[in-house]
C-alpha cells in the first residue's frame, strides 16, 4: 500500500511527465518549422534568427529532458560541494580550452541534501556562463561555509569574442531558482561589468 509521501512522488512524477509531452511536442513543431522557414529563405538574417531559435528549442527540449523526465532522487546524503565543482570545471576545461575556469574553494564545504539537485543547479548555471562568457571569458567560483550556509558565488567576465549563443531562454535560470527554493535555500543573480553577470547560491548545511 502507498503511504501518503509515496503517493505524492507517484502523483507529482505523473504530472512532470504530462508536461513534458504538452512541451516537448509543440517544440518539435516549432523545430520542424524553423526548417521550412530555412529552406524558403537565404536571408543571412533570417538564418541568424532561425539559428537562434533553435538553439533556444534545443535548450528547452534538453531541460525537459533532464529535469522533468529524469528521476529525482528524493534521499539526501552528505555530499562535499568542492568535490562536485572541481569534477564540473575540469570537465568544461577540457571541453572549453579557450575559456578560463577558476575554483576559490574554503573548506569544509560539506552539506546533507539531494546531490541530483545540486548538480542540476550548478550544470544550469555553468552553461549559462559558458554560452555568455565567449572566447577569451574568465568564469569564477567562490565557495564558502558563512553561519550555517554553503554560500556559493559564480562570476563571469565575457571574452573579447562573444559566443553566437548569448541570447538563451532563461529557463535554466528559472529551473535553478525552484531547485533552489526546494533545497531551502537563496538564489540571486546580476549583472556586473564587461557584460558579465554574479549568481550567488546558498544552501543550508543541514549537518
Amino acid at each position: 500500500m502507498l503511504t501518503t509521501s509515496d503517493s505524492a512522488l507517484v502523483n507529482n512524477d505523473m504530472l512532470k511527465t504530462a508536461l513534458a509531452h504538452e512541451i516537448k511536442n509543440p517544440a518539435a513543431v516549432a523545430m520542424a518549422y524553423v526548417g521550412l522557414i530555412r529552406q524558403e529563405s537565404d536571408s543571412p538574417l533570417i538564418s541568424e534568427y532561425c539559428n537562434r531559435i533553435q538553439q533556444n528549442l534545443t535548450d528547452i527540449s534538453e531541460l525537459v529532458q533532464e529535469f522533468l523526465l529524469a528521476p529525482i532522487q528524493s534521499d539526501t546524503y552528505t555530499i562535499d560541494l568542492s568535490d562536485i565543482l572541481s569534477e564540473m570545471l575540469n570537465e568544461y576545461s577540457a571541453a572549453l580550452p579557450d575559456i578560463t575556469f577558476f575554483l576559490d574553494a574554503k573548506p569544509p564545504l560539506t552539506c546533507h541534501t539531494q546531490e541530483q539537485y545540486v548538480r542540476l543547479i550548478f550544470s544550469n548555471l555553468l552553461k549559462n556562463a559558458v554560452e555568455a562568457a565567449g572566447e577569451g571569458g574568465i568564469i569564477t567560483i567562490y565557495a564558502t561555509t558563512v553561519y550555517g550556509y554553503l554560500h556559493t558565488v559564480l562570476h563571469n567576465t565575457c571574452g573579447t569574442r562573444k559566443s553566437p549563443n548569448r541570447y538563451s531562454s532563461g529557463i535554466g535560470l528559472g529551473v535553478c531558482t525552484w531547485l533552489v527554493q526546494q533545497l531551502g535555500g537563496e538564489f540571486h543573480i546580476e549583472e556586473s561589468g564587461n557584460d558579465g553577470c554574479m549568481a550567488t547560491v546558498s544552501l543550508p548545511c543541514g549537518i
